[in-house]
């Protein structure tokens, strides 16, 4: 154990990948249709979306060349990512009630629901940077961004998870209300629509949700107008350090009670 922790990981990190392949399969691994449409499920809500508020703001985006769907498209898959991953975490001790019983960490029972819920974001992310390419938009150091972004995401969600994880388990009403929540915040972020459109006051607010600067990282190669600064990328980089550390703290105080109520 401390062998493996000096090479650079906890303890439970080996298993995480084996864990996750094993959801995959089960996911994806029925057939090739099933895999199909499994993948294409995001894409047709970005499809959706686009028929909506496509007819609600004319199709605007910052730049013109790019479409209004590519735009929806760098929002959405990645925000759908995210939501599976905090609602994963968030029911992974009621569906996982023998862990009181075990020695399995919750960590990893977390990184779980939060990886396993990333290939879906990234290929849509690939196909969005696929079609673009195909529309003109040269490749550049930028199209690594949205990897950046989706590496810093996946940080954060992992540390919230640790605290919702517990958080759910103590309180029944909590699931319920952190989906309320998350759909609360799609439409208090800059996901379905352009910043461009919007008034510098609530640009301003817009600005304090933290999910608003990963969006700039992840549009930023189609839309090199987007307002991508310092401030932005700094953000970026320390919401998911804060998250692990107050995920850990929380998780900490609040595992031996959460474990005794499963």
């Amino acid at each position: 154990m401390r062998s493996l922790t000096r090479r650079g990981g906890p303890p439970w990190l080996r298993a995480l990948g084996p864990l996750v392949l094993a959801d995959l399969r089960h996911r994806y691994g029925g057939s090739p249709l099933a895999a199909l449409w499994a993948l294409s499920v995001p894409l047709v809500e970005v499809a959706a979306y686009v028929l909506l508020f496509g007819f609600l703001i004319g199709g605007r985006v910052p730049q013109g060349g790019l479409t209004f769907g590519l735009y929806l498209a760098m929002g959405i898959l990645p925000w759908a990512s995210l939501r599976e991953g905090l609602e994963g975490a968030a029911a992974v001790l009621h569906e996982n009630r023998w862990v009181r019983r075990s020695a399995v960490p919750v960590e990893l029972l977390v990184a779980r629901q939060v990886v396993a819920a990333l290939p879906r974001a990234a290929f849509g992310l690939f196909l969005v940077l696929l079609v673009a390419w195909g529309r003109g938009t040269s490749p550049g150091p930028a199209w690594l961004l949205p990897l950046v972004a989706l590496y810093l995401q996946t940080a954060a969600a992992y540390g919230l998870g640790l605290a919702l994880a517990p958080l759910a388990a103590l309180h029944s009403a909590f699931r319920p209300a952190l989906t309320s929540a998350l759909t609360l915040l799609t439409f208090a972020s800059p996901i379905l629509y352009p910043e461009a459109l919007l008034g510098e006051r609530v640009r301003a607010v817009l600005d304090w949700n933290p999910f608003t600067h990963l969006l700039r990282l992840y549009r930023f190669p189609l839309v090199p107008d987007t307002p991508l600064g310092a401030a932005d990328v700094a953000i970026a980089l320390v919401v998911p350090l804060a998250c692990m550390a107050a995920g850990g703290f929380l998780k900490g105080k609040l595992w031996w009670p959460a474990r005794d109520r499963l």
